[in-house]
């Protein structure tokens, strides 16, 4: 991916512009911009870090001690999420191996594993491949999905859930997953929406955007197109996620309203993977408490009205192997 692309990468128009600049995490001094595809609404991060030149903004506190990121009753919440996407999985496909690209700690391999998958994984992590290898008995390869020792239709399942947007050729991850899948396999996504109502009103304060360590920001159009070119057949499309759109409203609110970027977010997690301190920041902390009565009720609101309008904070697609 160079810096300044002519065509899009995805559907190939020249109709390419600029959106805005955009708030990078910390370096505070890296400046990045958003430009996107006037046709399909694909959006890039440009400059596009080389991926050897990532490291800084995946710092240790990016995993959390263990790869536990937050406090114990939110991770409760993560695992019922996950079993809930388990069980979407199995509704849609049939029990044999399946791939997670980016699988963490392996919550979601240990899901499927239950539910009779053979669990396998890539991850870029040692320490969360670990994890996933002695907690959910995946077997996982530590570093690049296209260079995983896979071979071709292995797996009636392939995952990239909230991964493709991190990938700096996510239009090869996809074509590569075709390949590693059967006849009729199933392939699961979830992105961020750069077309969703949330990530219009909020601009730049996005939650979502997660510059620099997203490359690419897709709207349904762009991955539809993505995923069509890449030989598979779209089957299901959904906008609504209680596990991500409702939060990210909330945090693009407080982004909006000038808060210490993301804070809530940052509180939040737990002690190893916090970056501000809660205590150099009281009067923050307890406006954030006094706002969050009334904003988490428009939040959810927010979320029904944005799934109605097919314009969700995140979009998932089921499409399978042709």
């Amino acid at each position: 991916m160079t810096d300044a692309l002519s065509r899009c990468p995805s559907c190939g128009s020249s109709q390419v512009g600029w959106r805005f600049y955009a708030k990078s995490l910390p370096p505070e001094s890296a400046a990045f911009e958003l430009l996107a595809c006037s046709s399909c609404g694909l959006g890039w991060t440009s400059p596009a870090l080389p991926e050897h030149e990532m490291a800084p903004w995946y710092p240790p506190s990016y995993y959390g001690r263990e790869n536990v990121r937050f406090h114990w009753s939110l991770e409760a919440l993560v695992r019922v999420f996950t079993r809930r996407r388990a069980g979407a999985i199995r509704d849609r496909s049939r029990p044999g191996p399946a791939l997670d690209v980016g699988c963490g700690r392996g919550i979601l391999l240990s899901q499927l594993r239950d539910l009779g998958y053979e669990p396998y994984g890539v991850e870029i992590s040692e320490h969360a491949a670990w994890n996933a290898r002695n907690r959910a008995g995946a077997e996982v390869h530590v570093g690049n999905f296209m260079t995983a020792p896979y071979g071709a239709e292995q797996f009636h399942v392939v995952v990239f859930w909230h991964v493709l947007e991190h990938m700096s050729n996510p239009f090869a991850a996809l074509r590569h997953a075709h390949a590693l899948l059967k006849k009729g396999g199933l392939l699961v996504v979830a992105v961020p929406n750069l077309d969703s109502l949330q990530a219009r009103l909020s601009g730049r304060n996005w939650f979502h955007l997660d510059i620099p360590r997203h490359y690419y920001h897709f709207t349904r159009r762009s991955l539809e197109g993505a995923l069509r070119r890449s030989g598979f057949r779209l089957v299901e499309t959904a906008h609504f996620s209680f596990e991500q759109n409702p939060y990210g409203w909330v945090q693009s609110l407080f982004n909006m309203l000038g808060f210490r970027f993301n804070f809530l977010y940052d509180i939040l997690k737990n002690r190893t993977s916090r970056t501000a301190p809660r205590r150099r920041n009281p009067f923050q902390l307890l406006l954030i408490a006094a706002l969050l009565p009334v904003a988490v009720p428009l939040a959810v609101l927010m979320t029904v009205l944005e799934a109605w309008l097919r314009r969700g904070g995140t979009v998932e697609m089921y499409a399978v192997k042709e």
